[in-house]
């Protein structure tokens, strides 16, 4: 193992030599085919493996100066062209930035600096100005456009970044206003949201979607049957405990639920929604306003919890004896004998209906109704042994004789796991807690599927 170190570091050294020397072919090959940038790309890939590698070096300082200058080049017989020649240049500082940890590029620093900078503010004034001319034309998408470049190339000309929010904001803000007259007040807010999460000083659209918000405001009352008692009456209250939890946490800004400390003024509805009738006292009342009563009972609640069955069993337990084979030597010898055990077995089922209705407040009218079903159930099977061998199950007549009806059979596996299985059981009153989470989060996910709202 020893020598196999030494090995390894001189392979991956040679390794990391015909690295540098592939990349510096490579950067030849290229070179022939005038093909620059690909050539002082492999020259940097050969440097930066063998940095004191003078050959390497002054392959890059030929083929990178010739880039340069070809680029420069460019940039100048592009002069009359003011958008050509801003992105020649910007092409140039580019790979003048790329090669000068490794070449001498200081006669091209500051060089065409003036130039570019003359050429820049004309070509940008020029954008400013068509960008502005199609803002007061509405074509918003070109003046983004344009204005996007600008930034590109700087982000601090004149207004640029305040002309750019406008162009974005002011057809939003349009298409929200005709959304708004046509009382589609919930697209109102979806239109609005990414415009706000960018712009979250753009206090026009806030103040739009706060009113959107508002007229659109759907409130609901959550509501029991007075005529459901005993079990289904329990779970009922609960389940709308937890439906309203969820609900609230979903954070709808157009959903209000109604506060739970007027719930026993809504028992005054109650009865008038169930049975269709109109009761003008609770009408009355300015704090039940609501636009709808969400009805959530349980409707059917089976529980049983299962008796523990016990049953004492025959069997057999396996041990083990020393004896002395025909050589002499001392073996191990499987011997059985007859034993009870005590088999338990318990089983723990529930099922529950749940209805919800959501019923107009005006006129009682039941706008749509669901059921949901949950069902569970649980069970225990293991075996109590007193013995330390093997267990097999069987059945035999006699404990302390032979006789020819014994049978064994051989199912220590199954048994001992019998003998290590889980004694513990879910109880039904777990079942019932897993039951309204679970029917509760079906309830609030279809509400809030629902995107309730004014319009």
């Amino acid at each position: 193992m020893k020598k196999l170190v030494p090995l390894l570091a001189i392979a991956l050294l040679l390794s990391g030599c015909r690295g540098a020397q592939y990349y510096y072919k490579s950067g030849n090959k290229y070179a022939k085919a005038h093909m620059l940038k690909e050539s002082v790309t492999a020259y940097k890939q050969a440097i930066d493996r063998k940095p004191g590698r003078v050959k390497y070096r002054m392959a890059m300082d030929q083929q990178g100066n010739a880039l340069l200058e070809e680029l420069y080049t460019n940039y100048r017989f592009a002069d009359g062209n003011d958008s050509l020649s801003i992105y020649k240049f910007l092409e140039a500082e580019k790979w003048r930035n790329y090669l000068k940890p490794y070449i001498n590029t200081s006669r091209y620093e500051g060089f065409y600096d003036r130039d570019y900078t003359d050429q820049l503010d004309r070509f940008l004034s020029q954008k400013y100005i068509r960008a502005e001319k199609w803002i007061r034309t509405r074509q918003f998408d070109r003046a983004q456009s344009n204005l996007e470049e600008i930034k590109s190339l700087d982000p601090n000309f004149n207004e640029v970044q305040s002309l750019l929010e406008f162009s974005e904001v002011e057809p939003i803000y349009v298409q929200a206003l005709d959304l708004f007259e046509g009382n589609k007040f919930r697209e109102v807010h979806e239109l609005l949201q990414p415009m706000l999460k960018k712009y979250p000083k753009q206090e026009m659209l806030r103040k739009l979607e706060e009113q959107a918000i508002e007229r659109g405001k759907y409130r609901l009352g959550i509501i029991s049957d007075p005529n459901i008692t005993g079990s289904e009456a329990t779970m009922s209250a609960a389940l709308q405990s937890a439906v309203i939890s969820l609900i609230q946490k979903n954070d709808d800004p157009f959903l209000e639920l109604l506060d739970r400390t007027n719930f026993e003024m809504l028992q005054q509805e109650q009865e008038a929604i169930i049975n269709g009738t109109t009761n003008e006292a609770a009408v009355t009342q300015e704090l039940l306003a609501a636009d709808a009563y969400l009805k959530v009972i349980i409707t059917h609640v089976y529980e049983n919890e299962g008796t523990l069955n016990q049953q004492i069993r025959r069997g057999w337990e396996r041990y083990y004896v020393t004896t002395k084979n025909d050589e002499g030597e001392e073996v191990k010898k499987a011997m059985y004998k007859k034993v009870t055990y005590r088999e338990f077995t318990k089983q723990n089922e529930a099922s529950y209906d749940m209805q919800l209705a959501m019923v107009e407040r005006a006129t009682s009218k039941i706008l749509w109704s669901e059921s949901f079903h949950h069902e569970d159930q649980d069970e225990i099977h293991y075996v109590e042994f007193s013995g330390t061998g093997d267990l097999f199950s069987g059945d035999w007549r006699y404990q302390n004789k032979e006789h020819p009806s014994d049978r064994r059979r051989n199912d220590s596996g199954s048994m001992n796991r019998l003998v290590k299985a889980n004694k513990r059981i879910q109880s039904t009153s777990s079942m019932r807690k897993d039951a309204i989470s679970n029917l509760a989060q079906k309830a609030a996910a279809h509400v809030n599927q629902q995107k309730l709202s004014k319009e």
